[in-house]
């Protein structure tokens, strides 16, 4: 057997040098100002979502669960205490500084404490309003951690 030495181009003939068209430049698809702060969708499809999150030092999101929202935060610049329930309604916690990354896996009940202003670019599968399940609100409860 005889073996073809050339490499399969895959692009068009009309295609031969490249891309001639530069990208389209966009906007993010939502802006929502909280209480906290605010969210901005900086991309979001039917598989991933981008956000940047700002939250002003000494705020706190609701304490909150996604059954398929599977998160990530990376933390761009500030400092978080995010609180977790855990095991049987355990209150645990984590201090996330700048470049730190932490999944948050669906089911995983959490809430966001910004101990300084604080910028999170968060990325996961398809977001949804619906998938959002409270658990405390956010500007009334008081996190208290388990020993």
């Amino acid at each position: 057997m005889i073996e073809s030495t050339e490499s399969t181009n895959t692009m068009d003939k009309d295609n031969e040098f490249g891309i001639k068209e530069l990208p389209a430049i966009k906007k993010p698809v939502l802006h929502k100002d909280k209480y906290w702060g605010y969210i901005t969708s900086v991309y979001a499809n039917e598989d991933f979502t981008l956000k940047k999150i700002f939250m002003k030092k000494g705020s706190q999101s609701s304490m909150e669960y996604h059954c398929k929202k599977d998160e990530y935060y990376y933390i761009f610049s500030g400092k978080l205490k995010v609180g977790f329930r855990i095991g049987r309604a355990k209150n645990k916690s984590l201090i996330m500084e700048e470049g730190d990354v932490i999944h948050l896996k669906p089911g995983l009940m959490h809430m966001r404490m910004a101990l300084e202003d604080t910028i999170i670019i968060e990325w996961s599968n398809k977001d949804d309003d619906s998938d959002s399940h409270i658990v405390e609100d956010g500007k009334t409860y008081v996190f208290v951690e388990d020993e």
